[in-house]
């Protein structure tokens, strides 16, 4: 059985273990995890693998920053992207990666547009939960084991304090196979397994963690599905 791991940068560096993946009773590793991606990749390509592929026997999603998206205007086509592209900053649009029938100038102002026109949170994370939502949906009728998980959002509930609109994330708190993303961040549970003096100079939310920190992400990834079994 195949276990298909998926999100950005930090799953794509996240060399997972034959132990994390036998302790998941699967043999073979699929990481599909793409530098500088949003979870609407994350998503699209997840089940676009397995209609390519079949069911592997878990996935496992490291749920990657909330503010990120994509548009297909990519200049070369992938087996599994086709020709989207991730748009979360304008410094990475050049004319020679995305498609000759998209105006490079129109790329970038449409980015600055998209980011000056969110007064907050709400269009980011509120899009990512009904996502959320939708997908794990797919996967229980699929019958396809997954477990998901904040990587790097540090989501905090006082940030929806008098908002409207919120009441689906009951169905997330709901959900056994997904970490409560209120009080867990992968990236900052590795970062807090590091020495005080290795903490220097180094930001608990982007830093991309070596293979001794993801092995304790592993086992704390472990001890918790086995806890839901309980």
């Amino acid at each position: 059985m195949t276990l298909l791991i998926n999100g950005c940068s930090f799953a794509q560096f996240w060399n997972v273990s034959s132990e994390f993946a036998r302790g998941l009773d699967c043999e073979k590793i699929v990481n599909l995890g793409k530098y500088c991606t949003s979870f609407q990749r994350t998503v699209r390509s997840t089940i676009e693998w397995i209609a390519q592929n079949g069911k592997p026997g878990y996935v496992v999603i490291p749920i990657t920053f909330s503010h990120r998206w994509e548009l297909s205007i990519a200049s070369t086509e992938d087996a599994i992207d086709g020709t989207w592209f991730p748009l979360q900053r304008k410094e990475f649009i050049e004319q020679n990666n995305i498609s000759s029938l998209v105006s490079v100038d129109k790329i970038k102002s449409l980015i600055d547009l998209y980011y000056g026109s969110i007064p907050d949170i709400r269009t980011y994370w509120d899009k990512m939960f009904t996502e959320i939502i939708m997908f794990t949906g797919w996967l229980d009728n699929e019958k396809i084991p997954y477990l998901m998980f904040d990587i790097c959002n540090q989501f905090d509930k006082k940030h929806l304090d008098n908002f409207k609109g919120f009441e689906k994330i009951k169905f997330i708190k709901q959900n056994k196979n997904i970490i409560d993303l209120f009080s867990f961040c992968g990236n900052h549970f590795m970062w807090n397994s590091l020495a005080e003096i290795d903490k220097k100079n180094i930001d608990p939310i982007f830093y991309h963690h070596s293979d001794p920190q993801y092995g304790i992400l592993e086992k704390y990834l472990l001890n918790y599905i086995k806890s839901c079994k309980k």
